[in-house]
């Protein structure tokens, strides 16, 4: 009689078992491993090339939703206590006040020095803040703690100590914008500030230079 068909693990001709054959089957990456190494790419290309982190958009940008405003979380690294004119704490206890007053987070990140600040950067990025508002920054090499800021996605807006624009700060990739805290003038009322950081954060249509008030608040300083 002849033996059994191979692959049945009966007697073959000799007698001998036959073992079954069993196909290697290919190896199929998890699909666990595969969202995973997706998201660290998009992790890993959150700075845009040749823009700030917030100020990307263009007419061609697709409409998208913004982040709600309750899931808002803002870093204010504090103005140096050698910073001239009005007291610093005075100034960022307001600008917190004015973010509550508009329904947004914010927490304070006291600095004597421009180490101090960027500490305070390095703080939240681990943080994984929305945005980053940094006040008055003292003269010093920005360019290490604001990277790291950059390459996790994080937009920064600046309040240059005087006047409207950073002198001696690093390259326009580093930030999305500048504000300068205004009170209602001639000009037009300035720019709620929750509402120009919101923009920032959701990547709309801004300026680099944002004329700012701080609402109520301001007004009660006046």
């Amino acid at each position: 009689m002849a033996g059994m068909t191979c692959g049945t693990g009966g007697p073959g001709r000799s007698g001998a078992p036959i073992l079954p054959v069993r196909r290697r089957r290919k190896a199929r990456i998890p699909l666990v491993l595969v969202l995973a190494l997706i998201l660290v790419g998009l992790l890993t290309g959150c700075a845009p090339s040749h823009k700030a982190v917030g100020d990307t958009w263009q007419p061609s940008t697709v409409d998208h939703d913004g982040v709600d405003r309750s899931n808002v979380l803002v870093s204010l690294i504090g103005r140096p206590s050698s910073s001239s004119g009005t007291a610093p704490k005075d100034v960022d206890s307001r600008i917190l006040a004015s973010l509550k007053g508009q329904r947004m987070d914010g927490y304070y990140w006291q600095a004597a020095s421009a180490r101090d600040q960027q500490a305070g950067v390095e703080d939240a990025v681990n943080r994984g803040v929305k945005l980053i508002l940094l006040d008055a920054p003292a003269e010093g090499d920005w360019i290490p703690s604001l990277s790291q800021a950059r390459k996790a996605g994080i937009p920064v807006a600046v309040i240059p100590e005087r006047g409207a624009t950073w002198e001696g700060g690093p390259d326009g990739i580093y930030y999305a914008a500048t504000l300068s805290l205004e009170a209602g003038t001639d000009r037009g009322k300035p720019v709620l500030l929750a509402d120009a950081l919101q923009n920032i954060i959701d990547d709309g249509p801004h300026a680099r230079t944002l004329r700012v008030t701080l609402g109520q608040v301001e007004d009660r300083h006046e």
